[in-house]
């Protein structure tokens, strides 16, 4: 993955409607204190995660979490990373799963975050959908259709590059900004001609009489690559920076898990979704799950010293946001910088 591919990454958020109402944050015997302080002062953490088959699945369905962060582990889900940015504005929850598009939309915003993980660089797991019965094979052929999309989101994006590609603007097209079980709903009814979203609902619609026109993956190969990253809130880092460093420590094992345990990580995933085996494999095969040492590489977060590519993903994903209008102006590059944590992860090497 070259350095030079990452800085027009515009990795938007996976934003989606929040699977939830109000939820308990994390049960801090002191959370007033602005010192660091250990474990043993926390109850329980609140991690809100969306519905995926990456590192996170695979520690949710085999308790990696309780087991290395060593507190009680309260997960609340989501289908939107809009909503996971305002529950972490609200202290609702310690730590999110989300697009890096809703990470550069939290750090332009103001709402503080650390980006300290990603999950996975998408590529096929994300797409565009069409009906088989429509005979579309080209983006030009999308030219007055409904396409539903979640809007500031990766899928929204890649949309939007590619209709530019071929000589399409928004106003070629009707675009409807739907989360991913909307969009299925929507497509059901044939209220839709179109869907780019991504798994486990993007299996659904293609499930539905629906095919694959052009994915993330290709969105990747002109050089606009879009990942799903894990955030946690900067004052719950700063009062708990073991608890940040024993969620790496997690994901790491959840990573060698899937290495040494396929058939069974996939298993429990696929029971966890609600998918088939052979649906899980597909869907992870659709994704490059970069591993820690991989991560704190310039082409990724590079390293406390010396922070890498990925800022300036951030960076250029907040023009494009500024350009949708999802935000009013483009903070400099060095508060992306400042929003990106390796030093957890060079720590958990350790």
């Amino acid at each position: 993955m070259r350095k030079g591919m990452w800085k027009k990454i515009a990795a938007c958020a996976m934003a989606v409607v929040m699977a939830g109402s109000v939820f308990a944050g994390c049960g801090k015997k002191d959370s007033s204190s602005s010192k660091s302080s250990s474990s043993k002062d926390v109850e329980t953490v609140t991690i809100g995660t969306q519905e995926m088959p990456n590192d996170e699945g695979i520690a949710k369905a085999k308790d990696l979490l309780e087991k290395n962060m060593g507190v009680k582990v309260k997960i609340v889900k989501f289908s939107s990373g809009k909503d996971v940015n305002n529950a972490l504005k609200a202290k609702s929850i310690d730590f999110g799963l989300e697009g890096s598009t809703s990470s550069s939309l939290a750090i332009a915003t103001d709402i503080p975050i650390k980006v300290i993980w990603i999950h996975e660089v998408l590529g096929d797991i994300e797409s565009l959908a069409v009906r088989k019965k429509d005979n579309i094979k080209s983006i030009k052929d999308l030219k007055g259709k409904k396409i539903a999309v979640p809007f500031a989101t990766t899928s929204h994006y890649c949309l939007l590059r590619y209709l530019s590609s071929q000589g399409l603007s928004e106003k070629d097209v009707t675009l409807l900004d739907m989360d991913t079980n909307s969009a299925f709903a929507a497509w059901k009814r044939g209220d839709i001609d179109a869907a780019w979203i991504w798994q486990p609902a993007l299996q659904n619609v293609l499930n539905e009489g629906g095919e694959i026109l052009v994915s993330n993956g290709d969105a990747a190969k002109e050089g606009y690559m879009t990942a799903n990253v894990e955030v946690v809130r900067e004052d719950f880092a700063k009062e708990h920076p073991d608890l940040v460093q024993k969620y790496v420590k997690a994901m790491m094992e959840a990573q060698e898990y899937y290495k040494d345990s396929k058939d069974d990580a996939v298993t429990a995933l696929a029971k966890q979704l609600g998918l088939s085996n052979s649906d899980v494999t597909t869907q992870i095969a659709g994704a490059t799950w970069p591993s820690a040492k991989e991560q704190i590489s310039s082409d990724y977060f590079g390293t406390s010293d010396k922070i890498g590519a990925f800022a300036e993903n951030l960076l250029d994903t907040a023009k494009f946001l500024k350009d949708q209008k999802n935000i009013t102006k483009v903070p400099a590059k060095s508060a992306f910088e400042k929003g990106i944590a390796p030093e957890y992860i060079e720590k958990a090497l350790k």
